[in-house]
């Protein structure tokens, strides 16, 4: 088999995982975006993102425009939700290979496209689904066409590059901007090349992305003035880096987080990564002079260095921050794999490849024999067949009896679709049995008459604002529920607290009263994970019928 039909195989393959990823359910920030989604499809009011019947600021328009665009076409689903920034996202694998092929040849652009569509965060973060997903999508795309205007001078590259640059920063604000400055800017710099970077035709830029923000900043002045144009070009960007804005979590002082961030969400190639900066790093010590960092391109350096430290430093970090480094990141290191493997055969580096891979065939195969004989056990002939069947094609291609070049990516990137299959396919789904939030939700939905209403009372989670029939109102104080507990043939959600409140309101109209575990899937832990241990984890959410 040639190294293009199993590439061909493996992309297919990688697609249906990613197609199988668009059907289990979402949470917090993903479950928020599809709630504003929904609400901008139900409402008709395309102009103005809400959440909890307010206007909502912290995120600009493009998913919602989108993912409201797709529920007019398939209806309100998980589906219609994610589809459109899956489809962005093959289009920057594609652009991924463009780009590296054009500084590299069309082998490094095959692999740069393999690695980064069958690395971890590609299949995470499209199953559960950040803006970050769409920003790196548009960069990519967007770099990537500015990257052949610069070598063809071509207009159509310049403005498409420009367009896709706009809808970056009308997906998550200036900082899909400022990527590309780091990329294109960087390289320009590191090239000298000053006939381009004082060419005046970057002016030209200003009036596309001006046409591209245009609604996104009327709206924000509509609804906020001048204060909304400034949350788009400093706060939401700027204020999370400085910490003046959104500043939290245990590990916004850890200036190693990216680091570690890197070895799962990279998964199966972080070991891979790792080699190649330490043979940049080597390479830098041990050559001399002009030789020392001869590149092609340094659109992918400037991004991944400067990019990461910025992340490193700032005050709020987020494993999803990330996204936009990778595939710039897969550039450099499909470039090292390549030329080391195939062109210098170098023993020493596909020693230490091959170790890498055997480390991480090992960590991946453990994950899935322990997901499925522990974790939530199975006995689906759905999900162990395909299992079986990569597994088999891993153990077919690390023959030793192959070529290096096979035997290095191709049982990795097998692995990396397999537990990714089940991670869609099986984990998720019966993670999410345990959120009692949508469980509610779903039952309210399957009981409660059509004029009948829902409200969340303390229990505050998104996901009561998109699964249920009717969108809940949620009151957050009792003195605010008092307002609406003497409305007739209503529903609750609420918490353990909000339970024993409404008991003593309206002790003698509770009609129809279930408890459901909830516990939130972005919070693993050992003891969630262990069946024995799992009860302790959960809390409590009720659902009450009050007549």
């Amino acid at each position: 088999m040639n190294n293009r039909v199993i590439g061909l195989g493996l992309f297919v393959c990688a697609f249906i995982v990613y197609f199988i990823g668009l059907f289990p359910e979402v949470g917090i920030d993903s479950g928020k975006y599809a709630a504003v989604s929904r609400y901008m499809f139900e409402s008709g009011d395309w102009m103005t993102p809400h959440i909890k019947g307010s206007p909502y600021l912290h995120k600009p328009h493009l998913m919602f425009w989108l993912s409201s665009l797709s529920f007019h076409v398939f209806g309100l689903s998980l589906f219609a939700f994610k589809l459109p920034t899956l489809l962005f996202s093959i289009g920057s694998v594609y652009a991924l290979y463009k780009m590296t092929k054009l500084y590299y040849g069309k082998q490094v652009g095959e692999l740069a496209a393999l690695l980064y569509a069958t690395c971890e965060m590609m299949f995470l973060y499209h199953n559960d689904l950040h803006t970050d997903a769409l920003l790196t999508a548009n960069v990519v795309i967007g770099v990537s066409f500015l990257a052949h205007f610069l070598h063809n001078k071509k207009a159509v590259n310049f403005i498409f590059g420009f367009v896709f640059i706009g809808l970056a920063m009308i997906t998550k604000g200036p900082i899909g901007l400022a990527v590309a400055v780091f990329t294109v800017g960087g390289h320009l710099l590191l090239k000298r090349d000053w006939k381009n970077i004082f060419n005046p035709v970057w002016l030209l830029a200003f009036p596309i992305l001006g046409l591209v923000l245009f609604i996104t900043l009327k709206a924000n002045y509509n609804n906020f003035g001048w204060k909304g144009v400034e949350f788009f070009f400093w706060t939401n960007n700027v204020g999370r880096i400085q910490g003046s804005f959104n500043k939290g979590g245990k590990v916004d002082g850890d200036m190693s987080f990216y680091l570690h961030t890197l070895i799962y969400i990279y998964l199966p190639w972080s070991l891979f990564a790792f080699i190649t900066i330490g043979n940049h790093i080597k390479g830098l010590i041990t050559k001399k002079g002009s030789a020392r960092f001869l590149r092609p391109e340094y659109l992918s350096y400037s991004l991944v260095v400067i990019y990461t430290l910025i992340l490193s430093t700032s005050a709020q970090k987020a494993p999803h921050y990330f996204y936009p480094v990778t595939p710039f990141l897969t550039m450099i290191v499909a470039q090292f794999i390549y030329k080391s493997v195939e062109q210098d055969k170098n023993r020493g580096v596909i020693k230490w490849l091959l170790g890498a891979r055997n480390i991480m065939l090992l960590i991946v195969w453990s994950i899935a024999a322990l997901v499925l004989t522990f974790v939530f056990p199975t006995g689906s002939l759905l999900i162990w067949i395909p299992v079986l069947i990569g597994l088999g094609a891993v153990i077919y291609f690390a023959n030793p009896k192959l070529d290096a070049y096979k035997k290095i990516i191709v049982p990795l990137a097998i692995s990396s679709i397999a537990v990714s299959f089940i991670i869609n396919a099986h984990f998720i789904p019966n993670a999410f049995k345990y959120h009692g939030g949508i469980r509610a939700s779903d039952k309210y939905t399957e009981l409660a008459a059509d004029d009948e209403d829902l409200y969340t009372y303390k229990f505050r989670q998104f996901e009561t604002y998109f699964y249920p029939k009717k969108i809940s109102s949620w009151y957050k104080e009792k003195d605010d529920f008092e307002k609406v507990v003497d409305n007739k043939n209503y529903w609750v959600v609420t918490d353990e607290e909000g339970y024993e409140d409404i008991k003593q309101m309206v002790p003698d109209r509770i009609t129809y009263e279930e408890v459901f575990n909830h516990r939130l899937i972005s919070r693993m832990s050992g003891e969630f994970l262990n069946p024995a241990t799992r009860h302790k984890t959960f809390k409590k959410v009720y659902l009450l019928k009050i007549e």
